[in-house]
This record gives C-alpha cells, structure tokens and sequence, in this order.
C-alpha cells in the first residue's frame, strides 16, 4: 500500500534509502540534516513502513493553496477617512493536471485576469502559495522558463515589421540567436499556420491571425505550460474556430498543459477538460463540464411545439416561457412542472405537436452556483 501525505511548513526528519530525487518543494524540510527551502512536497509510505520522499515526472501543472490578493485603494491627501481594500481574489485552492486544457471561466470583473498574473509571477500574491510548472513562486525566473501567457488585444509587436522579425526579436530575448533563432521562428509560425505570410508586415494582419502570433511567441521558448487570457476576444466566429483547432492541435502535438481564460461559457463547454467557475474573487466549483451539469439534479429544459395558440391566462401559475405556439421551462424529475403544464394543456384541448428536452448548459451551472450572490 502507498500513501501520500501533503507537506506544510515546518521542521520534518526523514529517513531516506538511496537514489532517492526531489519531486515537489517543501517549506524548511530537514531530509538527512539538509535542508530544502522551497514549498510543497510529499511524502510516500511504502509496504515497509518507511518514508520516501520521491518525485518523477510531474503531474501536476498548477497547484494553488489559499492564493489571495488584496489591493489597498489608493489614498488621496484630502481623504481623512481610510477607504476599505479590494480583495481580488480570495483563498483560490486549485489543481491543474498536466496535459489538460483548464478553463477558467467567469464574468468580468471576477479575477481571473489577477489570478493569472500572480500564476505567471507579474505580481506578488498577498498571502497563500502555489507551485506552477514545479516551481514556488518565488522562482519567478524558472517559471517565466516554463510558462508563456497570451493576452488579449496584443500591443507588444512592431507593427512596422513582419512577422518573422517580430519573433526572431523575440527570440533574441530567449536568447536565441543565428541558425537556431530561425529554425525555431520557422518552427512556430508552421505550428500556428503563418509560415506563409511570415515577410508580411504586423499592421496588415486581421485579428486572427495577431492572436496566432501571439500564440507563436509564447511557443518561442518551448514551455511547458500555456496561459490564454481570452484569446478568442473580438475575433469572428471563424476565427474562432480557427483558433480553437490550433489549440487542441499544439496540445496533441506538443503536449502543453492549456490554461484558459474565458467569460464565454460555451467556449468553454467546448474546449476544456476540466473548468473552475470563477466569481467575485472565489472559486464556486470546479469539474468536468459533464459532472458540474449533474450537481444541478436530474434537471432537463424542455420546449413544447403546439397546434395551436395557447392563452397567456392557461398558465400564467407556473413559470414557463410562452411564444404563440412554444412552451419553454426547465423542470426536475420530481418537481411536477412538466405534469402540470402537460395537464392545464390536456384540460383545454391543446394539441402537442413535439417535446424536446436538453440537458441543462454550462451556463445554468454557472447561474446556480452563483445565484445567491448578485
């Protein structure tokens, strides 16, 4: 039997055998009278009873315990009265698995875009810890190594410049330089499928295709772990798709965990693996799309085509949505609803001409978990 216990800070002496490596930091561990000073760790108990400390590939991208950030309002000199601060994000607890793509999903306004900065170490957190890609935070240089983050509305290229120089100026700062600079150039733009617009200047691409370029120069440096902040933002539905293709292919062809940030909840229903439901500073659920839509019960959206016009009065008593030949509500297994519209229907001689039911959406799961809080 193995178990894994989780490391907090704090003084821990271990016992270890031979070959044994570092997985995960661990906060003032003293493994043989060493020291490690870093965050997280675990510890395995093996058949014999003795502890291992061990480590392998890593499995998981991100972990977060209690990530909080709070911004004090900026204070005038006429104000004599101290204004409350900002809590951001709140004791945000996460896990990512590596090669998943994650959606993070909210409204505007919820933190998202702060979460992910102090993820990808752009600013400090106020308190909490978090490993990205195996790294503390405090190793912002290894992560930077190790992530790359797209936004959205891009302003960081040249726009006098092709695509090609951008990113072979990007890559100078990799430090990339010479033969290997354009092998990996050639390399990004045939991945993103700009290699043959690649001489073409910055400021006659469409909206498209500068989100793909940004997606190229966060490929420049081979990470392991990709950050969009809403790529997808003011791009056509064509685009869009475009877009989405290439992110399903980058992770099936170079195995990049993806971590994405959206408020649209059907990109996200579509892409993602696994999706956290972000609002006002917390995480209200996290899951699969599918397991987060059966937390609401055995609930089904129904619409209802009729022969015939049915009067606002009829049902007025039950919450249904009503056009002159079509019923639409959403009901549970045992609430009685679809009962009662269907007998008030049978009562007045109201021919149905079709049922159709649908499972409820990623939005409705996004409306229940945060209906207490508007």
């Amino acid at each position: 039997m193995v178990s894994w216990y989780e490391l907090r800070a704090g003084n821990y002496s271990v016992g270890l055998g031979n070959g044994v490596t570092i997985r995960h930091p661990i906060s003032c561990c003293q493994i043989n009278n060493c020291y490690f000073e870093q965050e997280i760790g675990c510890l395995r108990v093996g058949e014999s009873g003795r502890l291992h400390y061990t480590t392998a590939v890593m499995e998981i991208a991100i972990e977060t315990r209690q990530l909080t950030k709070i911004y004090d309002k900026p204070q005038g000199w006429r104000r004599m009265a101290r204004t409350p601060p900002v809590t951001a994000v709140a004791d945000i607890t996460l896990s990512v698995p590596e090669g998943t793509l994650f959606g993070l999903l909210g409204p505007n306004g919820a933190g998202k875009t702060t979460l992910v900065k102090m993820l990808c170490t752009l600013i400090l957190p106020t308190r909490g810890a978090a490993v990205v890609a195996g790294y503390d935070l405090r190793r912002a240089g290894a992560i930077r190594a190790a992530v790359g983050l797209v936004v959205s509305d891009e302003r960081s290229f040249y726009w006098r410049l092709s695509a090609r120089r951008n990113l072979l100026f990007f890559a100078a700062m990799y430090g990339l330089h010479g033969r290997a600079a354009d092998e990996r150039v050639r390399e990004v733009l045939t991945a993103v499928d700009l290699l043959d617009v690649a001489d073409r200047r910055f400021s006659a691409f469409s909206s498209g295709m500068k989100q793909r370029l940004a997606i190229a120069r966060s490929l420049l440096h081979r990470p392991r772990l990709l950050f969009l902040d809403e790529p997808t933002r003011s791009l056509d539905p064509a685009a869009t798709q475009r877009l989405h293709h290439l992110i399903r292919r980058l992770m099936a062809q170079q195995g990049v965990t993806v971590f994405l940030i959206t408020h649209d909840l059907a990109e996200a229903e579509k892409l993602c693996q696994q999706v956290a439901l972000m609002h006002r500073g917390r995480i209200r659920a996290v899951g699969d799309p599918a397991a987060l839509k059966r937390q609401l019960g055995p609930r089904q959206r129904y619409t209802l085509t009729l022969d015939a016009p049915v009067d606002t009065a009829v049902l007025s008593h039950l919450p249904v949505q009503r056009t002159a030949h079509r019923l639409s509500f959403t009901a549970a297994e045992n609430d009685g609803l679809l009962t009662a519209v269907l007998d008030a229907l049978r009562d007045r001689h109201i021919p149905i001409r079709a049922i159709d039911s649908h499972p409820p959406t990623l939005e409705e799961v996004f409306d229940h978990f945060t209906k207490d809080e508007r």
